[in-house]
């Protein structure tokens, strides 16, 4: 039998491999593309640092006589990662609270009591709002009664506390398991917008006097917009009441939150230290029975959002 001679072949690509390639050499130049835009528009202010003149506030906020303080400006990843470790902690606490009030402030908070007086005759069931638990803070703390502000459904103030409770050993006293304070804080040099949230819990410290302890915190610093007026970032808090109460007619500004099914709840704003400005977007109109009408500024805002109930353990 003769042997067939070999033949020659050119190897060649067939149509469908060469688009499949052409589409993801395409896929890859468009990334590149994409990233190359995000390190050049963000490349220059994603590390800046600095000194700001914050005032005696900040005394409060971290202790100490400091007026200044070094952070970050915004935007700020590595800030925005320390923002998740605090949110994480809050989430935690949640879970071991038995009841939440948010109450707003214009000024700064010094409470940091871990333990609030009340009545031998006194009952739970009678704090079923933020306001409420103010004016009991307000009789068993007399120091608070012009840092906190009366609201119902949103709160206008430019800063916040949130006061956790936990299980009390006493019939006489109400337990803080922690505090967390969020303070908007404007400075001149340089003109711009302080943020900072901070967690007061209980520290471990010899001859301890009855009061929290920092224990996380983040901060961010805004420098004020070039063009355009700012936009005050509120409100911080809205309380929606139990639906159940929308029987009792009290203006739309409040009958349009009392939503809750069966237990009341919050949302809770954080200003976003990977956001580039504290300045808000054009907010849609709502009609004034809308629920909406009362948040629609923080729409695109923030990542840091939060719904959080008024009393996790039920």
């Amino acid at each position: 039998m003769k042997a067939r001679a070999p033949t020659s072949r050119t190897a060649a690509f067939s149509l469908i491999e060469l688009l499949v390639a052409a589409a993801l050499g395409a896929a890859l130049l468009t990334v590149a593309v994409i990233i190359f835009q995000s390190l050049v528009a963000n490349g220059g202010t994603r590390t800046s640092y600095g000194t700001v003149t914050v005032g005696s506030a900040l005394g409060t906020f971290y202790g100490g006589s400091a007026t200044t303080v070094s952070t970050y400006f915004a935007p700020s990843y590595g800030r925005a990662a320390q923002a998740e470790v605090v949110r994480t902690q809050f989430i935690t606490d949640l879970q071991s609270s038995i009841a939440v009030y948010c109450l707003g402030r214009n000024g700064v908070n010094a409470t940091r009591e871990n333990s609030i007086p009340v009545s031998a005759t006194f009952k739970g069931s009678s704090l079923d709002t933020p306001e409420a638990f103010r004016q009991l803070l307000a009789t068993a703390v007399p120091a608070t009664s012009s840092t906190f502000t009366a609201y119902r459904g949103a709160s206008t103030a430019t800063n916040a506390s949130i006061f956790l409770l936990k299980l009390s050993a006493s019939s006489t006293a109400l337990s803080v398991l922690a505090i967390y304070d969020i303070d908007l804080t404007p400075t001149t040099s340089p003109a711009g917008t302080y943020v900072s949230v901070k967690r007061y819990g209980t520290v471990t410290t010899t001859g301890s006097d009855g009061l929290l302890g920092l224990t996380d915190y983040y901060d961010i610093f805004y420098p004020a917009p070039t063009t355009g007026a700012s936009v005050a970032f509120n409100p911080l808090v809205v309380c929606f009441e139990r639906a159940a109460r929308a029987s009792v007619v009290e203006g739309n500004s409040i009958d349009r939150l009392k939503q809750a099914a069966e237990r009341p709840f919050y949302f809770v704003w954080w200003p976003d230290p990977s956001a580039h400005t504290l300045q808000a977007p054009a907010a849609p109109s709502y009609a004034s029975t809308d629920p909406k009408a009362s948040y629609a500024s923080m729409g695109g805002r923030t990542a840091f959002f939060l719904v959080v109930p008024m009393f996790p353990a039920l």
